[in-house]
């Protein structure tokens, strides 16, 4: 591809939207960093930093950084495989969910045609027009149900299907048999995305060795506060796994000491799933205190954010919260509704001072 036929190509990917720098933010509006609530990335922020900084230094300490890294790859996998209850062998290591994600559509070529279960994760857009792949979308009804009917006639042709369960970022969690008519009803590649599955009220990852075309999608993003280090994995059957482990994956995409961290933190399973628990309260708390305030109506959840809508405009709404340190994410319009928004779930001090930012304004 010749550089102008490239720079034209590019135009169609729309750039990802990062987060403010909160050094900026804070000397725009004469704060201190340390008072930024950032509530944008669905991070979790119960996981305390310092015991998270405890675990990288024991990694740091006790590894060769001149190696590397083989045994930490396949020692983390043995334990993923501990924990969810899958072969080794079905698990393939990435450096975040969006690795994996570029990985299995690297192996789709100009043409082919991919299926996205819309709204869904803004990456699923942006990778398939990098790649030039036909992209075609499936949108949710108003109420966020899946139509099966609807989804695999438009799917038909397509080489991947990909459906975010729970999705982002309407937060909901399909029921199970719809979920499973999919898998069942598409004869191609379904990207199950379960980044949120802890939060949520079931898994189908012990699928994947019954449906051969079925991958999951995990990460240590969420739940286990690594977001920074990026790490996530697939699941699959042992054929495909292999296949795009040995062959497809660069060799040691991820690093030694993100991959024995990533195995600390899994001994602290108990922990992680603690902060879970205190997560869905007061998620179920902030859904409640929302539908409270006149002009707000916010959406149930199986994540660790929740979605919601107001009466007035949304910038208006995120720039009043961004003038007062409170960064959440806008939409806009989705599925017909105008003036969405999105707020992480965090500790109740945070969301209560959230909370009564966002009433302030809606009084405005």
């Amino acid at each position: 591809m010749k550089i102008e036929q490239f720079m034209e190509s590019a135009q169609r990917v729309q750039p990802y939207k990062s987060n403010p720098l909160l050094s900026e933010l804070a000397k725009k509006f004469g704060l201190n960093t340390e008072e930024i609530l950032k509530l944008n990335s669905n991070e979790n922020l119960f996981l305390s930093r310092e015991f998270l900084q405890e675990l990288i230094t024991q990694s740091a300490l006790e590894l060769d950084p001149r190696l590397y890294p083989l045994e930490e790859d396949i020692e983390l996998r043995q334990k993923i495989s501990e924990k969810i209850s899958v072969e080794t062998d079905q698990i393939i290591i990435s450096a975040g969910g969006d690795q994996a994600i570029e990985l299995l559509f690297s192996f789709l070529q100009t043409g082919d045609q991919v299926t996205l279960v819309t709204p869904t994760f803004s990456i699923y857009r942006r990778t398939a027009l990098q790649r030039n792949i036909d992209l075609k979308e499936s949108s949710l009804e108003k109420d966020f149900s899946l139509d099966i009917k609807k989804t695999l006639k438009i799917a038909l042709g397509s080489s991947l299907l990909v459906l975010c369960n729970p999705n982002n970022p309407t937060g909901n969690q399909f029921p199970k048999k719809d979920v499973i008519d999919l898998i069942e009803g598409f004869n191609n590649l379904v990207l199950l995305d379960e980044a949120y599955q802890e939060y949520s009220d079931y898994s189908l990852i012990e699928l994947c060795q019954k449906y051969e075309n079925l991958i999951v999608l995990r990460t240590f993003s969420k739940a286990y506060g690594l977001a920074g280090l990026r790490l996530g994995y697939l699941v699959t059957n042992k054929k495909l796994a292999t296949m795009l482990r040995e062959r497809y994956f660069m060799p040691y995409p991820v690093s030694n000491i993100v991959l024995k961290t990533g195995y600390k933190i899994l001994n602290h399973s108990d922990l992680v799933m603690g902060t879970v628990k205190d997560t869905i309260r007061n998620r179920d708390w902030l859904i409640l205190e929302l539908n409270k305030i006149n002009g707000v109506y916010a959406f149930n959840s199986k994540t660790n954010f929740v979605f919601f809508k107001t009466e007035k405009p949304y910038n208006e709404i995120y720039d009043f919260l961004l003038s007062r340190g409170i960064i959440v994410s806008r939409f806009g319009s989705v599925l017909g509704m105008d003036n969405c928004l999105r707020v992480t779930v965090a500790p109740i001090n945070k969301l209560e001072k959230f909370i009564d930012v966002l009433k302030e304004v809606m009084l405005i």
